[in-house]
C-alpha cells in the first residue's frame, strides 16, 4: 500500500539540506513512534528478520513541492522552495507499519524534517497499479546493489550491467518475499532480466549513476552508490510486488529503491 502526505509551512520559503533521506526516515519512525514506541523500537534496531539479515519492509519516495513547482539548489548543499505545500509518499506491504503510521498521523498532525516545522494536511491512499511479470518503471529513488566477495570484505556496489547485479536483486527480492509470507518463494525463476534504459542512458550523456551522503556532516555520515534510472523488469509477479511495494534493492527504508509505474516505452 501507498500513501502520500501533504505537507503544509507557513513560511515564506523552506530550506532542507539536499541530502535529506536520513531526515525523512527519522520523521518516518518518529511518526511511527506516536502510535506504538515498541514497534517503532522494534522496526528501526530488528526489523524484520531473515537468519542474519534484517528487513525493515518499507521505503519512500523524495520530498517534493506541489503543482509541479521545483527545487531551487544552492552552492552551500541546500535547497528551498516557496511553495507552501510538499509532498512524500512512503509505500509498504506490511499492513501494521501503515497502521501505525496513520495513527501516529492523527494522533500528532504537527511533524518536524529536520529543523522546519510542518503540519499534515492530508492523507492520501494510491490507487494500486496493475502489476504484472513484465513491468517497465522509473526510479524515484536510486537503486542500491551491494556483494561482498569474500568474508570479511567491505561491501562493493553493483551497478545494471555487473556480471552479479541480476542474481543480487532476484536474491534481494526473494529474501524479502520469505519475510513477508514467512515461506520461501517457489514460484518461476527461470526468467529474470533486467534492463536500463538505453535511450535515457545516452541522454543523460552516462550519468546515471548517484552518489547520496547519509546523515551529511556527521560523524557517522556514509556514502552510498545507486544507479536512478528508467528499467524495464521481467520477473515473477509476486517478486515484482514486493519490489514494487518494499523497495527494489537495498537500503529502501533509508529512501532508496522506490519506483513508479513507466508507461512509456523504453528503448530495446
Amino acid at each position: 500500500m501507498r500513501i502520500t502526505l501533504e505537507l503544509s509551512h507557513r513560511k515564506r520559503t523552506v530550506t532542507l539540506p539536499i541530502n535529506n533521506s536520513h531526515l525523512i526516515s527519522s520523521l518516518i519512525y518518529n511518526i511511527v513512534d506516536k502510535s506504538s514506541s515498541e514497534y517503532a523500537e522494534k522496526l528501526h534496531e530488528q526489523g524484520y528478520r531473515l537468519q542474519n539479515k534484517a528487513f525493515k519492509l518499507f521505503t519512500f519516495s523524495l520530498l517534493y513541492p506541489g503543482n509541479q513547482h521545483k527545487w531551487v539548489m544552492h552552492e552551500n548543499g541546500t535547497m528551498s522552495t516557496a511553495e507552501p505545500l510538499l509532498q512524500v509518499t512512503v509505500s509498504s506491504l506490511k499492513e501494521e507499519f501503515i497502521e501505525h503510521l496513520v495513527i501516529g498521523l492523527l494522533k500528532e498532525p504537527v511533524v518536524w524534517i529536520g529543523k522546519e516545522r510542518f503540519r499534515v494536511e492530508t492523507v492520501r491512499k494510491l490507487d494500486q497499479p496493475e502489476l504484472s511479470d513484465d513491468m517497465r518503471f522509473v526510479m524515484l529513488s536510486p537503486l542500491v546493489c551491494t556483494t561482498k566477495r569474500e568474508e570479511g570484505q567491505y561491501s562493493q556496489y553493483l551497478f545494471p550491467g555487473d556480471e552479479e547485479f541480476e542474481r543480487v536483486l532476484f536474491e534481494n527480492l526473494c529474501r524479502k518475499y520469505q519475510v513477508l509470507y514467512r515461506r520461501e518463494f517457489s514460484g518461476d525463476c527461470g526468467e529474470f532480466s533486467f534492463g536500463i534504459d538505453q535511450g535515457y542512458v545516452g541522454r543523460m550523456k552516462g550519468k546515471v549513476h548517484k552518489l547520496i551522503a547519509l546523515k551529511e556532516g556527521k560523524a557517522d555520515e556514509t556514502m552510498v552508490k545507486g544507479t536512478l534510472a528508467p528499467f524495464r523488469l521481467k520477473a515473477p509477479k509476486d517478486l515484482i510486488e514486493v519490489g514494487y511495494e518494499c523497495g527494489f534493492g537495498e537500503k529502501n527504508s533509508q529512501g532508496f529503491g522506490m519506483v513508479k509505474v513507466d508507461n512509456t516505452l523504453l528503448s530495446e
